[in-house]
């Protein structure tokens, strides 16, 4: 591929007006017609990055607006395909939560102190794994039971009450395992001398969840390399909180946000889940047999 670089004469680049005095040399960056190694690739656009950086800013500042435009949806487009996750659930109106016969076998084989309470601060206060693991003891205020969170998606600093049964359970486990945590500098879920990482735990919860026997594949991923799509991950714990707390506050959609720490309410919709059969409950409750009646004597 060749790419061309502007080589303006100007003394000043703040002239605008001056740049049709420029001249126009070919750069030779490389070829990726004959390069099919991705690896490749990447090492020639880093080694070569600060020249394309420039053309970059050039075309940002002299594209007309529509080209500037169609160069911003080309990169975005490639960011998304490439880097981001699909919003769309894959899985649909699957259950992508615990159920709650599901959760008491999945915490009758976790006997690891860490990981019981580690996946309790998931499962009651709906902590993302990143949060879960951690959580410092700094964060936890002995007097109000409140936890601070610095919330990963929101970048937010936010605050919970930690439930009584939960705070109880803090309070020994940290008793129990006092020395490990200074140890860790303070955090709850140790390992050595820092935290436990966040695939460490993933890692223990898929070997509970397979102990347990939920273990669950509904399909694979679109990736490169297809990856094992399962049904219940360490998020689903999370998805078990937020539906929780919906159906504890009578729906209350707009509490339950608050609690989720999303930043829109759609998100949080998503994250709660209504079996076939609690709908079909609702829809009987709301049955209007008078309308039903006066439409009968009408046929």
């Amino acid at each position: 591929m060749v790419l061309t670089k502007k080589v303006s004469s100007l003394g000043d680049k703040n002239h605008v007006s001056e740049k049709a005095h420029g001249q126009t040399e070919q750069l030779s960056v490389m070829s990726l017609k004959s390069c099919t190694d991705r690896t490749e690739i990447q090492k020639q656009l880093a080694e070569n990055w600060q020249t394309l950086k420039q053309q970059f800013e050039f075309i940002a500042r002299y594209a007309a607006k529509d080209r500037l435009v169609e160069a911003i949806t080309i990169f975005s487009e490639a960011r998304k395909s490439r880097f981001l996750r699909r919003r769309t659930p894959k899985y649909g109106t699957m259950n992508k939560g615990f159920t709650d016969e599901e959760l008491q076998k999945f915490f009758s084989v976790v006997n690891e102190p860490r990981f019981q309470l580690l996946f309790s601060f998931q499962a009651v206060l709906g902590l993302r794994i990143g949060e879960a693991v951690k959580v410092h003891i700094k964060d936890i205020n002995l007097k109000t039971r409140e936890l601070r969170i610095e919330t990963e998606k929101a970048k937010t600093l936010n605050f919970l009450i930690i439930p009584e049964q939960l705070f109880d359970a803090t309070i020994n486990y940290i008793r129990n395992f006092e020395t490990q945590i200074v140890k860790a500098r303070g955090y709850l879920f140790f390992v050595e001398d820092r935290h436990i990482s966040a695939s460490c735990a993933r890692q223990a919860f898929e070997k509970y969840i397979q102990k347990a026997k939920l273990y669950e594949i509904y399909g694979y991923s679109n990736d490169a390399k297809p990856r094992t799509l399962t049904r219940l991950t360490t998020h689903s714990l999370r998805h078990y909180a937020i539906t929780n707390h919906a159906k504890k506050n009578n729906g209350n959609v707009v509490l339950t946000n608050k609690f989720a720490r999303h930043l829109r309410l759609q998100t949080t919709m998503t994250y709660i889940y209504t079996s076939k059969d609690e709908l079909y409950r609702s829809i009987e409750r709301a049955q209007n047999n008078e309308l039903l009646e006066r439409i009968r004597k009408m046929t």
